[in-house]
């Protein structure tokens, strides 16, 4: 999948999708950094921390409430680890236009 074609039509979707915030757009971009260091693997491990580094999203409340609502609008599946030493799982889905 290629990672310039998904940032374009997640783009494209995030610009009529009034819900659509600067963090949303922020923690996608860093998601899609994540993919490419993963060597594109699907699903690829994340870490919290360097997400929101990336993404310079500093609360957390809000980091969680954007990775809920980019599994809400279908952009990601996420799977939570609650293990302090495993990373998280993230599952990158094709972007397809609203109707």
């Amino acid at each position: 999948m290629s990672t310039g074609k998904c940032l374009t039509k997640f783009l494209k979707l995030a610009s009529i999708n009034n819900k659509m915030q600067q963090s949303h757009l922020s923690l996608y971009s860093a998601i899609l950094l994540s993919y490419i260091k993963s060597d594109y693997s699907n699903p690829f491990p994340v870490s919290r921390r360097e997400l929101m580094k990336y993404s310079a999203i500093q609360s957390i409340a809000t980091y969680h409430r954007c990775i809920k609502e980019l599994v809400e609008y279908k952009f990601i599946i996420y799977q939570p680890s609650y293990h302090p030493d495993k990373r998280s799982q993230i599952t990158l889905l094709q972007v397809r236009k609203s109707k």
